[in-house]
């Protein structure tokens, strides 16, 4: 007999009843693949910083480093995600609390960068568009904390899915951030700054 964390599977034809510790098991090349590309961008956004430092630092430009932590975030919580979820044994709930809390810290401090005060908005990168790049990190990183929820309440381990469309709201807008609406790359527009 199934259990409520039990999960069915499309295998040959047929369908099984899959236990939550091989559901997870399936996943692994996923949370491979996804924690790598993650380590890979916020090794390429450490370059760009680094060229351009000095106008980081400028406290009139606050909002370009918000900007470069916020897309560091996104990159350090799917990195996060995926490292916890590489770990073998991990009960349904251990992973719903695990996501619950990641989404809720990252949701928190992202919704905290928001507001960027004492910054000049400039043509290559206004307010709105930042804020307009903030907006799906945090469904993202809400998404994942309505996961973990699910997954503890509900105990339904197709939920996880979900999981796909949160990490890729997060890894494509933060790789997105990198080019803005006029052809030009909004961290390279430090270089104009």
């Amino acid at each position: 007999m199934a259990t409520a964390a039990d999960s069915l599977s499309h295998a040959g034809g047929q369908f099984h009843v899959v236990g939550w510790l091989e559901f997870q098991a399936g996943w692994h090349e996923f949370f491979l693949m996804t924690g790598t590309a993650a380590v890979t961008l916020a090794g390429l956004l450490f370059v760009a910083i680094s060229l351009h430092m000095d106008t980081l630092i400028d406290a009139a430009r606050a909002h370009l480093l918000a900007l470069a932590r916020s897309i560091l975030m996104s990159y350090v919580i799917v990195l996060t995600f995926s490292l916890m979820m590489l770990v073998p044994g991990q009960t349904l709930s251990q992973v719903g609390v695990g996501m619950t809390l990641i989404g809720i810290v990252a949701f928190a401090l992202a919704f905290r960068w928001r507001a960027v005060r004492g910054t000049v908005d400039h043509p290559e990168f206004p307010h709105t568009l930042y804020r307009k790049r903030l907006m799906p990190m945090l469904v993202g990183y809400a998404l994942v904390a309505l996961t973990g929820v699910s997954l503890m309440v509900l105990r339904a381990p197709e939920l996880f899915y979900i999981i796909i469309g949160a990490f890729c709201m997060l890894l494509g807008n933060a790789t997105g951030a990198s080019r803005s609406e006029e052809h030009t790359s909004e961290l390279q527009s430090l270089a104009y700054l």
